[in-house]
């Protein structure tokens, strides 16, 4: 029996233990986070395990709410100490789940403790970290350079000023901090009430009248060049549901107006309105070598009641249907057509949809090697067997070792554990088809390597 989450945990064989020397080392390529760039720029200070874990983690924030925690302990006033303990009799009830892997690889690679968390040890956790942490020592830039990270992408709307990336640039951080252009609310966000409110403050920021579809293609052709300007690599949008009526310019000015206008956007003129700038905003991607990640089949914020007290991105959040697959054939044949299909990675929660998604970006592969690829195992997916069920996806139809590998989607600065988490898997299940006599070892060896980091460097056109 192997010892508590010790130097071999997560291995399955014997192979993976040689493969994991090959990648343990390895900088971290972190292409889609949720960090906050101004704390980077600002090099936020944490002086416990409180704040540094739980006052972001809509991950820890569902486990705790699982095990009965009032939600004054989730997302309320309370002490951060009382939520570290609330959270610790959460994790003891946590075998199997992705967070109790994660903390527990934090706390090793952080703190040196090797202990399990729990009610017990609670309090001993606490003290330790604290002391550790009452230097300033954990801070937002030292996490991340003491987590050997080379490139951060965090998640940013056109409309942001992107003065946080350029202070960060400015004061010789020698970590890559580049935006990512997050359109959401442009683009899929015609029938929101918010709508209105948003094209006031895109219009102050980019200075263009956006009255029209032609001002929404200047704003966003604008900004997406700003961005690109800025070290912009990649961008991101979330697609509950997939536009399943193709617009024309014509039908996308048409809604644009309405709803400017105050009128009903039915749900066709909403989808003519988003299809149409998801081909636009793809052919500008492609001009500016920025790639586009599509995140699918995340149904949000479902309880009314806790969304009134905590908000969006509060662990409210839920798997919805599989992606229209006819839907996105259509997309991205749109986008091939209109000579602007970029570099693209689907993402889907829904992991039933995975041989649909998978086999029909395969119809799109060109002589860009990987230019389209099944996202990682994402959000509830990210635990063991989702992760290895991603693997043996992209093994199964396409090239695995073309595969970006792994990303933190998180809002923490001590998440990058989760790196080590998947290298481990990937080497475990990489080690398995070598030990099957199914796949070469000297491959292998630079197969787990180039999932680890060299295809992400490469997809993202970064020297």
């Amino acid at each position: 029996m192997k010892k508590f989450f010790d130097e071999n945990v997560f291995f399955g064989n014997e192979t993976a233990k040689k493969l994991y020397k090959e990648v343990k080392d390895l900088p971290i390529f972190d292409y889609h986070c949720h960090l906050s760039p101004k704390e980077i720029a600002e090099d936020r200070k944490f002086y416990d395990l409180g704040e540094l874990w739980l006052e972001g983690d809509h991950y820890k924030w569902r486990l705790m709410r699982a095990n009965g925690a009032d939600e004054s302990l989730v997302t309320g006033n309370a002490d951060y100490k009382d939520k570290f303990f609330a959270f610790a009799k959460a994790a003891e009830n946590a075998a199997g789940n992705a967070v109790y892997h994660w903390i527990h690889l934090e706390l090793k690679k952080y703190f040196g403790i090797d202990k399990p968390l729990n009610s017990d040890t609670a309090e001993e956790i606490w003290n330790t970290t604290k002391e550790m942490m009452k230097d300033g020592s954990f801070s937002a830039q030292k996490l991340i350079l003491n987590s050997n990270v080379e490139a951060v992408f965090t998640t940013d709307d056109p409309a942001d000023t992107l003065e946080y990336h350029k202070a960060i640039k400015e004061s010789g951080f020698p970590v890559r901090v580049s935006p990512s252009c997050r359109p959401d609310m442009a683009v899929c966000g015609i029938q929101k009430k918010e709508f209105a409110a948003y094209i006031e403050k895109a219009e102050k920021i980019s200075g263009v009248k956006i009255d029209s579809i032609d001002g929404m293609e200047k704003f966003l052709s604008d900004r997406i060049k700003f961005f690109a300007e800025n070290g912009c690599k990649v961008s991101d949008i979330s697609l509950t549901t997939l536009p399943t009526v193709m617009g024309d310019k014509a039908a996308a000015d048409k809604a644009i107006k309405a709803a400017l206008s105050g009128q009903t956007v039915t749900d066709v003129m909403a989808s003519e309105y988003t299809s149409y700038l998801l081909v636009f905003v793809a052919k500008e991607y492609a001009k500016n070598d920025i790639a586009q990640q599509l995140h699918m089949s995340a149904l949000r914020n479902n309880n009314s009641n806790l969304f009134a007290k905590a908000g969006a991105d509060s662990g409210n959040d839920s798997v919805a249907k599989i992606a229209d697959i006819d839907a996105l054939r259509n997309l991205l044949d749109a986008m091939a057509k209109n000579n602007g299909l970029p570099k693209t990675i689907v993402y889907t929660l829904n992991n039933a949809n995975y041989y649909e998604l998978a086999t029909m970006i395969g119809n799109f592969w060109g002589e860009n090697g990987g230019n389209l690829q099944l996202g990682a195992a994402w959000w509830f997916c990210d635990h063991l067997e989702g992760i290895k069920e991603q693997l043996k996806m992209c093994s199964a139809t396409g090239l695995l070792g073309r595969f970006n590998g792994m990303l933190t989607d998180s809002r923490s600065f001590t998440s990058y554990a989760r790196h080590d988490y998947f290298r481990r898997i990937l080497c475990t299940y990489v080690g398995g088809l070598v030990e099957n006599g199914e796949f070469e070892e000297n491959a292998a060896r630079k197969l787990v390597v180039n999932v680890s980091i060299e295809n992400a460097r490469k997809f993202f056109s970064i020297k």
